[in-house]
């Protein structure tokens, strides 16, 4: 029930894979790198360190996306209770029907809120734990640590960021365009 949210991970469809997985992987490994390898960057921990640097944008964003779930869950409306469109179907679990808009976007949103909670909590956590983590680990896996740490942190963040741009593609672009509709004419199909 507490983890409801992660039921976004849930939704099945091709394309998905690229905004779930490759597209934040390759934001991933550009980002970590530069945090540990660019000649001069500021501190990773620590209060005015990388982490905290986030954590207002965390405040802002929950509000925003639970501002747009209850928008989403509230609304009524035509466009939000059709199926997504494309093929083949997004779908939800091990499910062969359509999910429509409304769910998609809620359980979008609804990850997304849970997301920043939970982003905001992990760096806050780091930035208690890491000056006593320097002390009781060996120095030698000072680097491999907070790499091992960064890699997790920064993947879900970077999929935040473009789960966030999937969001926005629907609140933006998708919602306001008309679907096509299929007219049978002479036993052949037109798109009109």
């Amino acid at each position: 029930m507490l983890l409801a949210p992660l039921r976004y991970w849930r939704v099945r469809h091709p394309t998905k894979t690229w905004w779930d997985k490759i597209l934040p992987g390759v934001g991933t490994i550009v980002l970590t790198s530069i945090l540990l390898f660019w000649p001069k960057v500021g501190p990773v921990f620590g209060g005015s360190g990388f982490l905290a640097g986030l954590q207002n944008l965390y405040a802002i964003l929950g509000g925003f996306f639970v501002t747009a779930l209850t928008l989403v869950s509230t609304t009524a409306g035509k466009a939000l209770s059709q199926p997504l469109a494309g093929y083949p179907p997004v779908t939800f679990g091990r499910g062969i029907d359509p999910i429509e808009r409304r769910r998609f976007l809620c359980l979008l949103f609804g990850y997304l809120a849970f997301s920043c909670f939970a982003l905001y909590v992990a760096g806050l956590l780091a930035n208690l734990i890491a000056p006593g983590a320097r002390l009781l680990i060996m120095p030698v896996f000072h680097r491999p640590a907070a790499g091992l740490f960064l890699l997790m942190y920064n993947f879900w963040l970077c999929h935040v960021f473009t789960a966030t741009l999937v969001g926005l593609y629907y609140f933006t672009d998708r919602l306001q365009r008309p679907d096509p509709e299929i007219v049978r004419d002479r036993g052949s199909e037109q798109v009109e």
